[in-house]
């Protein structure tokens, strides 16, 4: 996408996404239903198509989905995770609380763990809608976490170390 064209918020992340996955074959996206429905706002259509197997469609289970980030980014993945809708975060937050919050005392120091996920909520409704209406971002942590078990192929370097600047409408 070029600088300054207008797109929608589901369509900037889709070519954000999109862009990683091009350029660092260690970032997978896994949640329900992003692989061939390409998930409810369609924020991962198409992704499936071309990226194949990194791409991953997971059971209901949002603690179960953030719990397996967490071990991919420790390997030296860069899992970007997907919660449809901000209602079911709450299972994944005793993972985000209990595990990736404590990683790097836990491994005293030896681990650093950054992360970012995405979730959406209903425009205009309560904290814990789960209707499929018209979206805004909403709570934030896929892990990106940095280890001594990372993949054994180098990081890609062919991609621009800025990303390009997209604004939503």
């Amino acid at each position: 996408m070029s600088a300054g064209v207008k797109v929608s918020l589901s369509r900037a992340l889709n070519e954000a996404i999109r862009e990683q996955m091009r350029c660092d074959y260690r970032v997978i996206l896994l949640g329900e239903d992003v692989g061939v429905l390409g998930g409810v706002f369609r924020v991962t259509d198409g992704l499936a198509a071309e990226f194949g197997d990194r791409v991953l469609d997971t059971p209901l289970a949002e603690s179960a989905i953030v719990g397996t980030a967490i071990g991919l980014a420790l390997r030296g993945y860069r899992p970007v995770c997907e919660i449809q809708f901000d209602g079911f975060v709450y299972p994944a937050f005793d993972q985000i609380v209990s595990q990736l919050a404590k990683l790097r005392a836990r491994a005293r120091g030896l681990v650093k763990c950054l992360s970012r996920s995405g979730s959406r909520q209903a425009a205009g409704s309560g904290p814990s809608s789960t209707t499929a209406s018209p979206t805004r971002p909403t709570s934030v942590t896929p892990p990106d976490c940095v280890s001594s078990r990372a993949p054994t192929r180098p990081a890609p370097t062919s991609c621009s170390a800025r990303p390009s600047r997209v604004t939503t409408r």
